[in-house]
């Protein structure tokens, strides 16, 4: 129902499912950990009820920071917000699907036994069949109850339609005709559950009275007609061709809201209904208008489920939100926007599938896709296609964002990033290890429906998508190459290598390119994806914290802070860093497979010069580096 992603910190990208309250703090016996010196050892408490999330200040030293504002009562947790411990910043994110994992009942049941000796015992089977007896007394009280248990109904429309009409005609025998009518005023009504008692075959159709209803959905109001005594009503000829002697008809209304009418009707005036009769119709109306309501809003809920389901199926999600709001035309053509696109694929792929059962390589590659898709989505990006092995993702579009290039820069990163734990993992089983190469490209693109009236996909096209592809095929494994539009569009939040200008397929000018090694996210921290070599051990640099120290990746039975630890990006090799100091062993993330994540310190905090104003000059040319 509700995870809990930790957006800075030592703990960063790590997404917890929130299964029951957690104590939150630097202890490592807090249910929910946080590695940062500035918490109290139990900082906050995050309630969970079962259906929210409350945060509650545990009385820390340093206090506990919702939206940057500090807290000082319980606060009702909401989609999207970030509360923060120390330095650390956690965010809040609803989950959308109410079958996902950790979505388990939170609610228990107390064991100890009660004296339960002198309870009444009635079998609810007993109850129901009471219900329909003529015996019971109150027979009125069991037709209320048979209108209430329509709410079992509830995701079934038709039969919720039907039971209100089978009510009304049990709570009073002498109804001859019932209609129940979905339709705001009398021109829109449709009928839409229609009985008649005793009704022979070969009987007209049954007609309902214009005149009747009219009256009761402008006044919002419950009337009884009898001929013997017709008030205020015009017996307009409707009434009088139909030999209507008497009626009842009261509007469906919920919160002021018309669904509908509902309407009996007799042509005996010696059983005409009476005032009595009118109160209880319209307390059944009451009933049956919400069960009615709640089957309808569940009905129009699945219909727009299965619709974005099925829109899904063909367009991105943000697209397919925009068509189910009535934003974007599901029509042939196009529009120009500002975005970002980015292309990633498997460096050596054909040559290694050419080795492998085809069954392997569609479990490789689904596997790999389960990796690689929310690290895109995280960042709000949409999955344009998958081509082979290849990844087509972009931002900006069809929603304008002024940040697509570092939405799409911090997926590329967490993409190579969660790629470290898939291949550890295919390593444990003897399984061949995989290497990805990605290229992202800004500026303007045309997005919107192509192909054929009858088959239609949603993608972009120009330029901008053209150069994106091109400068992914000159990205080698570990390594994200980004165009001078879109490091400057990241606006001094990049670091990394200046590429030497590379030709590329259709463009006149050499491209002039940046290997994109870290990028400025919360509170000073920088996510980096930076290969080092300690010993002749590969490891990563993934994140530079706002104290400064840095967080490794590495083999479980390797120890950093015995080894010089040097550069190993392929652009950027040998570069001395340093012998690390190992402050802390983190706790494990799933997503790191069978790595292990250490805080370290360097004395070099910009990492030769890496971490700095401008990107430093490739010290290879094109020709040393083989993809």
């Amino acid at each position: 129902m509700f995870d809990l992603v930790f957006v800075t910190g030592s703990r960063a990208g790590e997404v917890i499912a929130v299964k029951s309250s957690l104590m939150a703090g630097r202890s490592p016996e807090c249910s929910l950990e946080v590695p940062d010196p500035n918490a109290s050892r139990q900082h906050a408490r995050v309630v969970f009820d079962g259906t929210g999330l409350t945060l509650v200040d545990n009385r820390s030293a340093n206090g506990t920071f919702l939206n940057e504002k500090r807290l000082t009562e319980p606060v009702r947790l909401k989609h999207d917000d970030v509360f923060r411990l120390g330095e650390t910043r956690i965010r809040i994110q609803a989950r959308r699907g109410a079958a996902e994992p950790g979505n388990e009942s939170v609610f228990g049941f107390h064991d100890s036994e009660a004296d339960l000796s002198q309870s009444i015992v009635m079998p609810m089977a007993d109850l129901a069949q009471q219900s329909r007896s003529p015996d019971v007394a109150d027979r009125r009280f069991a037709g209320l109850l048979k209108a209430m248990n329509l709410s079992k109904d509830i995701n079934q429309l038709d039969r919720v339609l039907e039971g209100i009409i089978e009510v009304m005609f049990e709570l009073f025998p002498q109804t001859e005709r019932g209609f129940l009518m979905l339709g705001r005023t009398v021109e829109t009504l449709q009928p839409k559950a229609v009985r008649v008692r005793n009704a022979s075959g070969t009987q007209e159709a049954p007609k309902v009275s214009t005149s009747i209803c009219r009256k009761a959905l402008v006044e919002k109001a419950a009337f009884l007609f009898n001929d013997s005594n017709p008030g205020d009503f015009d017996q307009g000829m409707s009434i009088v061709s139909l030999k209507i002697r008497s009626a009842m008809t009261v509007p469906l209304i919920v919160e002021n809201e018309i669904l509908g009418l509902l309407q009996v009707d007799t042509t005996d005036r010696a059983r005409a209904f009476t005032s009595k009769d009118l109160e209880l119709a319209a307390a059944v109306s009451q009933v049956a208008s919400i069960a009615l309501k709640n089957s309808q809003q569940i009905t129009d809920l699945a219909s727009v489920t299965r619709t974005k389901d099925n829109l899904c199926r063909f367009l991105p999600g943000p697209v397919a939100q925009q068509v189910l709001d009535g934003k974007l035309e599901l029509a042939l053509g196009g529009k120009t926007y500002a975005g970002t696109v980015l292309f990633s694929d498997i460096v050596g792929f054909t040559r290694m599938s050419e080795s492998l059962a085809p069954e392997r390589v569609v479990e490789m590659m689904n596997k790999y896709f389960e990796r690689m898709v929310p690290c895109i989505r995280n960042e709000g990006g949409s999955i344009d296609k998958f081509i082979g092995d290849a990844i087509m993702a972009f931002w900006g579009v069809p929603i304008a964002t002024d940040n697509s290039a570092s939405q799409g820069a911090a997926a590329a990163l967490g993409m190579q990033i969660a790629l470290l734990g898939f291949n550890s993992l295919e390593q444990s089983q003897g399984r061949q290890s995989i290497g990805h190469g990605i290229g992202l490209n800004t500026g303007p693109v045309v997005a919107g429906n192509i192909g054929s009236t009858d088959t239609i996909s949603y993608t972009l096209l120009g330029d901008t998508v053209n150069t994106a592809s091109r400068i992914e095929h000159h990205a080698m494994k570990e390594q994200v190459l980004v165009s001078q539009s879109t490091w400057d569009a990241l606006g001094g939040a990049g670091y990394g290598i200046r590429m030497p200008p590379v030709n590329v397929r259709n463009k006149t000018e050499a491209l002039s390119l940046c290997a994109l090694r870290g990028l400025g996210r919360d509170a000073g921290e920088i996510m980096l994806f930076l290969p080092v070599d300690s010993g002749g051990v590969r490891c990563w640099l993934i994140r530079r914290l706002s104290d400064q120290t840095f967080i490794l990746l590495h083999p479980a039975s390797h120890d950093p802070a015995v080894h010089l630890m040097a550069s190993a990006a392929v652009e950027w090799p040998g570069c001395g860093l340093g012998t690390p100091v190992v402050l802390a062993t983190l706790p494990a993330q799933n997503a790191d497979g069978t790595l292990n994540r250490s805080q370290i310190k360097l004395d070099d905090v910009t990492l030769g010069g890496l971490l700095g104003a401008q990107p430093l000059p490739c010290p290879l040319g094109w020709d040393s580096l083989v993809r």
